[in-house]
């Protein structure tokens, strides 16, 4: 049977038509959803499907829409044009998930039915990946990134945006892309001319633990958290790390890179350490290196941010307070928090490689969806692999 795939939503720019090539060269049928003008701009050539709709009328088009196509593609888990692709996984079509890699900057990520906390492919026990090597390839570097991907959400942006050919699309943000543009550029400016965040200056004032924001609004937070935004997980860190760490320990709350700036966290750090009584034990820095920050640090909380994973490899204990594929003993520090600040569990180094080798394996893929360098090698490779899966 020949294999027929939907490209539902991708990553922003050429990546789509890229893989579309691919799939077509390897003897697939193509079909492409077309929701806005900025995917009339990415997705340009054959097999378009538009969709004119609100996105309440989506769930509906998707059910008449299944049964034509073997495979659907969808990019992440959070926007609209996904959910309802995603709801049907595990029936017909098969379903893929694309999305930034676990290992960044040099992998992507491809599952079937859900990934991160829903992997169905991840075992969530130490035992799971005992008889594994730990043997990992060296992947080829994807090379810099910021500016494709700047230039590719701007150019979806103002298309979606300027060109009024899709009046009932919903862009589903909550804040205007507009005012995310705006705050990224003044935190950029802000950043560019502010001292860089030196690690040995603050290990310098003590002993410290290092606990790492989220972009807010991640679907990491609102589907695998109970704690759904950066506020209510600042102010639990915050409460636990007061009532229960050692007087002489120090809280360094660190900001996501790609924080648009428009709830603004250092105020939110500032309230809750006032509220708690430890304002001068609680530092917020925007910016530095993760690598030497977690190096210097006693332990890392996270929600359930990737960060975390470059953590274990260097051996920085880590605490988990939302769901993720990684937060299991021998990984993860398997008690509450309260006990964390006192006595961290660090990773089991070698459980840790073989983990990473496992991943690897199972989910990710050498290559970029925006970098130019190997965004057509990692199509091809996406596309093999997709091809290749039985059912």
């Amino acid at each position: 049977m020949r294999r027929r795939f939907l490209l539902v939503n991708l990553p922003y720019g050429p990546f789509g038509r890229e893989l579309a090539e691919a799939l077509r060269t390897a003897g697939a049928e193509v079909g492409h959803m077309v929701f806005n003008a900025g995917d009339l701009i990415d997705r340009r050539g054959p097999g378009g499907i538009e969709f004119r709709g609100r996105p309440d009328a989506w769930p509906a088009a998707w059910r008449t829409l299944a049964p034509a196509w073997t495979d659907a593609v969808v990019y992440g888990e959070g926007r609209w044009q996904a959910r309802p692709v995603l709801d049907t996984a595990g029936s017909r079509p098969r379903v893929w998930v694309l999305e930034n890699g676990y290992f960044r900057p040099d992998w992507v990520t491809l599952e079937r039915d859900a990934v991160a906390a829903g992997s169905p492919v991840l075992p969530r026990t130490a035992a799971a990946y005992s008889g594994h090597s730990p043997e990992a390839p060296e992947p080829d570097p994807v090379g810099p990134l910021t500016r494709p991907l700047v230039l590719a959400v701007t150019r979806y942006w103002l298309a979606e945006h300027i060109l009024p050919i899709f009046p009932r699309h919903d862009p589903g943000f909550d804040v205007p892309p507009w005012r995310q543009a705006a705050g990224h550029l003044l935190r950029w400016l802000r950043l560019r001319f502010s001292p860089p965040v030196d690690p040995a200056r603050i290990a310098a004032k003590g002993a410290f633990f290092l606990v790492c924001l989220q972009r807010e609004g991640d679907t990491q937070l609102t589907r695998h958290s109970d704690l759904k935004t950066n506020a209510a997980f600042i102010d639990r860190v915050v409460e636990d790390f007061a009532r229960n760490a050692p007087p002489e320990v120090r809280l360094v709350i660190k900001n996501h890179p790609l924080d648009p700036a428009v709830i603004d966290q250092r105020r939110a750090v500032r309230t809750s350490a006032a509220a708690h009584g430890v304002e001068d034990r609680v530092d917020f820095i925007d910016g530095g290196a993760l690598a030497p920050l977690c190096r210097a640090s006693r332990g890392l909380v996270v929600n359930n941010s990737s960060s975390a994973l470059a953590a274990l490899g260097f051996g920085t204990p880590v605490k988990v307070l939302g769901r993720a594929f990684f937060d299991f003993e021998g990984l993860t520090d398997p008690g509450p928090l309260a006990g964390f600040w006192a006595a961290p569990t660090p990773p089991d180094p070698d459980l840790f490689l073989r983990f990473r080798a496992a991943v690897i394996a199972r989910t990710q893929i050498n290559g970029s969806f925006e970098g130019p360098r190997l965004r057509a090698r990692t199509a091809r490779r996406v596309a093999e692999r997709m091809l290749a899966a039985a059912d």
